[in-house]
């Protein structure tokens, strides 16, 4: 944990970085969260999958927090060049301490912290801040949605799955054993075992833990989502490169229509069509500017903090 005495308008609080494991101070985080965004991170910690990934930058007014900003941190490999991406997310200011600059101060605080550390930032935000963003440098770019009808599908290898049970041990070793070696499936990877761990299964409410599938042929588990006859993959996890169409064909045994993806993919049989999660807006940093123009790309779903 870091701890600092910052003055803010002529008013001093403390930033507190780092400071999961103080539970007086996670626990505040959290009432916050809660009021926010209704959820919390008490299960994401007690879960023990918590890692250092996953970093708060929070201003408390006294023992009250009263601003906050989380930044997640990924290792990809875009075009064969590795790089750091880093995220903010779960942005908020308390209703009665907002417009008194607390987000600016923690957003120049980050970019002061990460300069020369990564190969680019990326968030999202919503209508009312779309102005904000753009004062620190930070670009929108669109989004685009890889899916492909099933009748343009071709199964030449036939694949069976079975459903994760991630409260069972055996299940949950095998699980953790192919996220931490997956490789990447995407064209814009953002790795990072503790959001896997976050949507599948630390918080059962997000709606993941029951939708993790093994297909053992493919050595792979996939992150599924089935609505209107349309089949959602929105991640797959597997230590080996994986044929999309052999993990679409151990779910031809449900009528469905369509199959759409929650990353972009590497293999180039799908079809492209813009995208937004709701009234998001991506916004990048220069260094991703050209990268997002150029190719059609989407941020991981499981990537979203």
């Amino acid at each position: 944990m870091k701890t600092e005495s910052v003055s803010i308008s002529n008013k001093n609080y403390t930033l507190y970085i780092q400071y999961q494991d103080q539970e007086k101070l996670r626990l505040e985080f959290n009432r916050l969260t809660q009021n926010v965004w209704e959820f919390n991170f008490e299960n994401y910690y007690q879960s023990g999958f918590w890692d250092d990934s996953c970093i708060l930058y929070s201003l408390f007014d006294g023992d009250t927090i009263v601003s906050h900003t989380t930044v997640s941190l990924f290792d990809g490999n875009i075009k064969g060049k590795s790089k750091k991406l880093v995220q903010l997310g779960t942005v908020m200011t308390d209703e009665s301490y907002q417009n008194r600059g607390l987000s600016r101060f923690l957003m120049e605080k980050i970019l002061h912290d990460f300069k020369g550390k990564t190969d680019g930032i990326f968030l999202f935000a919503n209508e009312t801040v779309l102005d904000f963003y753009p004062k620190f440098g930070f670009i929108p770019v669109p989004e685009f949605e890889a899916f492909q009808t099933f009748e343009n599908l071709d199964f030449l290898k036939k694949t069976t799955k079975r459903k994760l049970e991630l409260d069972q041990e055996a299940d949950l070793k095998l699980f953790e054993y192919l996220v931490e070696n997956a490789v990447s499936n995407t064209a814009f990877p953002t790795k990072s075992k503790g959001l896997a761990f976050f949507y599948c299964y630390a918080n059962p409410e997000m709606g993941y833990k029951d939708s993790v599938y093994l297909i053992e042929e493919l050595n792979c588990a996939v992150v599924i989502e089935i609505q209107d006859k349309t089949l959602h993959i929105l991640e797959i996890f597997s230590p080996e490169k994986t044929n999309l169409s052999e993990v679409i064909a151990a779910f031809d045994d449900i009528l469905l229509d369509e199959v759409v993806l929650g990353f972009s993919p590497e293999q180039r049989y799908f079809q492209y069509r813009p995208w937004k999660d709701d009234d998001l807006q991506l916004f990048v940093t220069p260094e991703l500017k050209s990268v997002f123009e150029k190719n059609s790309l989407i941020i991981p779903v499981l990537s979203h903090t």
